[in-house]
């Protein structure tokens, strides 16, 4: 009994987690960098692009961005 309720809350939980993490990648999009993507993964999002690393370093407004999304 108990196991169907727990299989359904997961199954929830999971959809949700989908849903807001796809709603974030949309609200990040529009503020991201020229030339640095975003995307959806099962873990939360992941941000990519030519020279990531070192433009992370440089750039302010894209650690702005990171942290206010934490």
């Amino acid at each position: 009994m108990f196991e169907r309720l727990a299989d359904r809350a997961e199954r929830a939980g999971r959809k949700r987690a989908g849903a807001l993490s796809a709603a974030l990648a949309e609200r990040v999009k529009d503020e991201l960098p020229r030339g640095v993507q975003v995307e959806v993964t099962g873990d939360g999002l992941r941000l990519s692009g030519r020279g990531i690393g070192a433009r992370f370093a440089l750039e302010p407004g894209l650690r702005w961005l990171l942290a206010r999304i934490r």
